[in-house]
């Protein structure tokens, strides 16, 4: 078995486990709860969305957000470039003021 495998499966079993703690903990507090709270099964069904909807909506969401990836990964690189040109550009003027400055009053 692959260590990718292995390590997927290790994920979803940490992901159940995990579940299972939510449920434990909702049915604690629904039967400490008073007798106008919603039931477990109330709760899970208005949480759970149905697989096609919670499909639906990762579709959704990477359509709106991953297009746009190639285009942050240029705009950041620009950003950077420009960083690096004002740093410079404030450099050389720090240098030539100290030259300036010292040329003049020596």
């Amino acid at each position: 078995m692959s260590d990718r495998l292995a390590d997927l499966q290790r994920q979803r079993f940490l992901a159940q486990e995990q579940v299972a703690w939510f449920d434990r903990e909702i049915a604690k507090e629904a039967r400490q709860s008073d007798e106008n709270a919603p039931s477990q099964t109330t709760v899970a069904a208005a949480v759970r969305p149905t697989a096609p909807a919670a499909a639906a909506s990762a579709d959704e969401i990477l359509a709106r957000y991953g297009s746009g990836s190639q285009d942050a990964a240029k705009d950041v690189k620009r950003g950077c470039y420009i960083y690096f040109a004002v740093a410079m550009g404030t450099v050389v003027l720090g240098a030539l003021g100290v030259y300036l400055f010292y040329t003049r009053y020596r």
